[in-house]
């Protein structure tokens, strides 16, 4: 496309001057103007909403319509307080346990950190835990070196229940894989 003004400059140039003293857009080859053909069938695009979209969440367990949780495990209906209460008391027990774990049972590198609902158990050479809360699914998440990530919901009896492997418990799951790492008689991580 071609401004009318550049079009008269280019028309002015003399067709005598050398290539090299040529402006340089006089030496590119002009191509016909392409034209879009008309789109009559198309149709327009819809406009962005400035409502909130309201989204269908399929029946779930939980309240907050996490579909993850295997139809087959119980969970109990918690309350943002009621969660809330029961995750801190199970961390703060946990925390306890574990740095009790790495006090009196571990190597001197070993250490456990807390922090806004993160657990981190630094467990060289075997790896690193990353124990966290995870309220809007009312869960707690696990992320161990040895079992990979797991997700636990509460269950009716008060029990931290793995979201799809049933018979898979918080407290007997890291009991289980802790207590393979130490000599001696640590009473476990707390928990049920």
């Amino acid at each position: 496309m071609f401004r009318p003004s550049l079009a008269r400059a280019l028309r002015a140039t003399p067709r005598s001057t050398p290539c090299a003293a040529r402006p340089l857009s006089r030496t590119l080859i002009s191509l016909p103007r392409l034209t879009s053909p008309k789109l009559s069938s198309a149709r327009p695009l819809p406009r962005p909403s400035r409502t909130p979209t309201s989204f269908s969440r399929a029946a779930s367990s939980t309240p907050h319509g996490d579909p993850s949780v295997a139809p087959d495990i119980e969970v109990r209906d918690l309350t943002d307080e009621e969660y809330h209460a029961l995750a801190d008391e199970s961390m703060d027990v946990l925390h306890e346990h574990l740095e009790m774990l790495c006090e009196d049972f571990g190597p001197p590198e070993w250490e456990v950190e807390y922090s806004s609902g993160v657990m981190t158990l630094t467990l060289p050479p075997h790896g690193t835990y990353v124990i966290n809360k995870q309220p809007p699914n009312h869960q707690i998440w696990v992320s161990s070196p040895f079992s990979g990530p797991a997700r636990f919901s509460m269950a009716p009896d008060g029990v931290w229940v793995h979201h799809r492997r049933k018979g898979v418990q918080l407290g007997s799951l890291l009991d289980g894989e802790l207590k393979k790492l130490v000599d001696g008689e640590w009473e476990g991580v707390g928990l049920k």
